[in-house]
């Protein structure tokens, strides 16, 4: 049954509603909006204080170093390990591994930057290169990890009185003949020759075959020091003086720039040293830029 609606009732419903509506375009009017918009964060803005291409081996650039390894005694740096060759269309550095003779001894190569680097108080430095790992049996290319105790590193230092200025390994590769192995790591101490955080900055990370840039981040915000690694864009560790109670970041000196390809060491069977033919580090390009915090 349909219900029939009473006039008044509509004319004071009609009017009341008007009312109220005409209260909410008021009180709309006279409010204010308290809505907190978040300021957008500024984008990093980095400028390039260092870089190499490799087109040509520049020795103001760099030190080519002449030297049994520290920690290998297999493994002898000579300057004839260390050419300038274009690989994959690009100019890049080259460090190679061989073993020139019948004795368990290897030459490579080892270059270290006479520029060093620290960042000043809020202020960011961030290191990269551009890095690929690759063998050869004959004329052919086989992959690192089918070497055995070969030990590439990307790294920066400053080497007097080591560990005492730190030490940061952005990466180090150990090939074990079919798997390999990649990591960053810290060295710090308060003596000569004396690590005093043990492995406990080593952090493991996967790496591989073909191109790989790797950064690393080293941080200042107003005295406390942060380092962060990156693998491709991707961080794999970040390091502050929490990471370690020996570990003091605020102490770390201004570092050079490193780049070797050790064969042989602690974490091998030396006697099984194999480098195939010829084992390489091509370096693309590094570099070092800043930003202020």
């Amino acid at each position: 049954m349909k219900r029939k609606i009473n006039q008044t009732c509509l004319l004071v419903a009609a009017a009341t509603l008007i009312c109220l509506t005409s209260c909410e375009k008021s009180e709309g009017s006279a409010s204010t909006d308290t809505t907190v918009v978040p300021e957008k964060k500024k984008a990093d803005t980095w400028t390039e204080i260092f870089r190499d291409d490799f087109s040509t081996l520049n020795t103001a650039n760099w030190t080519v170093t002449n030297r049994t390894d520290y920690n290998s005694s297999y493994c002898t740096y000579n300057s004839s390990a260390v050419s300038i060759g274009n690989y994959d269309g690009t100019n890049c550095l080259v460090l190679t591994a061989t073993k020139p003779g019948s004795a368990n001894a290897f030459t490579s190569g080892h270059i270290k930057s006479k520029t060093s680097f620290k960042p000043p108080v809020n202020q960011k430095y961030w290191m990269r290169a551009s890095i690929k790992l690759i063998a050869m049996e004959g004329s052919e290319y086989k992959s690192f990890k089918q070497t055995y105790g070969v030990w590439p590193a990307f790294w920066t230092t400053n080497e007097t009185n080591w560990p005492t200025n730190g030490e940061i390994d952005i990466v180090e590769g150990y090939s074990f003949g079919g798997t390999e192995n990649y990591a960053s790591n810290l060295f710090y101490g308060t003596s000569n020759g004396v690590n005093q955080l043990g492995t406990s900055c080593e952090r493991p990370y996967t790496s591989g075959d073909g191109w790989h840039t790797y950064d690393a981040f080293w941080i200042n915000n107003n005295g406390v020091i942060t380092i962060v690694v990156q693998l491709d864009g991707t961080t794999v560790a970040t390091y502050t003086n929490a990471s370690n109670s020996n570990l003091q970041l605020q102490n770390f000196n201004a570092h050079n720039i490193l780049f070797n390809l050790c064969v042989g060491g602690p974490m091998f069977n030396n006697s099984s040293l194999n480098v195939l033919s010829k084992t390489m580090m091509w370096v693309d390009w590094v570099s070092v830029s800043s930003s202020p915090i």
